[in-house]
């Protein structure tokens, strides 16, 4: 019987904070800690805070709360000869004339009102808006995270957030005279009357908070828990077991944000080696699984020849009537997921390779589907150079199911070696 979904997050939510791919937003009740070791821990929170709806709703509403922009009005005398701006002082022109020359009739004495915009306010709300761009389109790649359904609303709403900074006519003045925000003028402006003012300074106070040099714990296990990205269960599964190998093998792992790009989970090292683990991933440009249409065209067997001639008159025939194309060049590739890979520490030459290979099953048929994936990926990954490894370094392959007859529990260390050719299996 398969463990369900609720099973595996209990056992291994502490570690899924670092979890960034496709998914569905929401709350996390089995998030106990936040204290692993995050090499890109700043960056992770940056994420999360773009996460909290109450900053997605500000920037919603910006649009219209906007209208609702305050400045202040300043009254200033002043004395000109010829002109006159602003409303005249007659008492003060009189004395000014006796004073000054009681002939001249073209002194003026006025009260000239000046419109403020960089009041102490508006000096928040800008830095609330440069805060969220600067997160947006230089410190985050929002871009690639818009793939994904949990991220994806705010490929709407940056673009709010940098016409706000760049075209408001209002903010553009406060730029113009910008003076530093304390922490005063943030405690000020959230008793405002105005949300506009009130909200801005909420999300200030709350973002000044968790990048300070000391971070509320508390706020920061709650920020992460309350905008938790949960992964589909296959990949729940699959995470399930790199947590457990990780955790097995490893007293001092650091953990990457898996965001889809090297898909790097995390790496530590002990005495001679160093041990990097990869989910979904054809790992780093030390290995490859890939094999080319020339690499097996150089081996004439009828099969593989009509096989070959096949994929060009498919791509022939898909230029003709789609005027499209398709990847002709590649025969074979793979995509474990998960890959270890374990690098000499003294000669940084690569040492041995794990390959595990996950189904979440419990049918047998389904399971030996995974054995022969995973001995495909065995025998067919290469070096950097495109040589075969099998031979030069150890290859070990990892099968991960659901309980199926016959077969024991547990994740055994690395160094094992156990099943015949390599092969490990194990259940849950």
């Amino acid at each position: 019987m398969k463990r369900s979904e609720e099973e595996l997050l209990e056992e291994i939510s502490d570690f899924l904070v670092i979890y960034l791919k496709s998914g569905k937003l929401g709350i996390n009740s089995f998030l106990k800690k936040t204290d692993l070791p995050i090499s890109q821990m700043e960056q992770l929170l940056k994420i999360h805070f773009l996460l909290k709806e109450e900053v997605k709703q500000f920037v919603r509403e910006l649009p219209r709360l906007i209208r609702r922009f305050k400045t202040s009005t300043t009254v200033k005398q002043e004395t000109y000869h010829g002109q006159i701006k602003g409303q005249i002082n007659w008492n003060k022109t009189m004395n000014d004339r006796h004073r000054m020359s009681a002939r001249d009739k073209t002194i003026f004495s006025v009260n000239e009102r000046n419109r403020e915009y960089a009041i102490k306010e508006n000096l928040v709300l800008l830095e609330v808006i440069q805060t969220l761009y600067a997160i947006l389109f230089e410190e985050i790649d929002s871009t690639h995270l818009e793939k994904y359904t949990w991220f994806k609303e705010w490929s709407r709403l940056k673009s709010i957030v940098s016409n706000m900074l760049h075209k408001n006519i209002y903010l553009s003045r406060v730029r113009t005279e910008k003076g530093r925000v304390t922490d005063r003028m943030i405690l000020d402006t959230l008793k405002h009357r105005n949300p506009l003012y009130r909200t801005a300074a909420s999300i200030l106070q709350q973002y000044r908070k968790l990048l300070s040099g000391e971070i509320d714990e508390q706020e920061v296990y709650t920020l992460l828990r309350e905008t938790f990205v949960y992964p589909k269960e296959d990949v729940l599964f699959e995470l399930y077991w790199v947590v457990k190998i990780i955790e097995e093998n490893a007293q001092n792992a650091e953990f990457q944000l898996m965001d889809g790009r090297n898909n790097l989970v995390a790496r530590w090292n002990d005495e001679k080696y160093l041990y990097q683990v990869y989910h979904d991933s054809t790992g780093s440009n030390q290995i490859k699984f890939n094999i080319s249409t020339d690499e097996v065209r150089e081996k004439e067997h009828p099969f593989i020849t009509r096989q070959l001639n096949a994929m060009a008159e498919a791509d022939r025939i898909a230029k003709g009537l789609f005027h499209q194309s398709f990847d002709t060049k590649t025969y074979w590739s793979g995509r474990p997921d998960i890959l270890v890979e374990v690098y000499d520490k003294m000669t940084g030459a690569l040492h041995k390779v794990v390959i595990g290979e996950v189904k979440h099953t419990t049918r047998v048929e389904y399971a030996i589907t995974g054995l022969r994936e995973l001995v495909d990926y065995m025998k067919l990954v290469k070096d950097k150079n495109g040589e075969y490894l099998e031979g030069q370094v150890e290859v070990q392959g990892m099968l991960f199911t659901g309980r199926v007859d016959g077969e024991r529990d547990g994740v055994n260390d690395l160094g094992i070696d156990e099943g015949r050719d390599g092969v490990g299996w194990w259940v849950y």
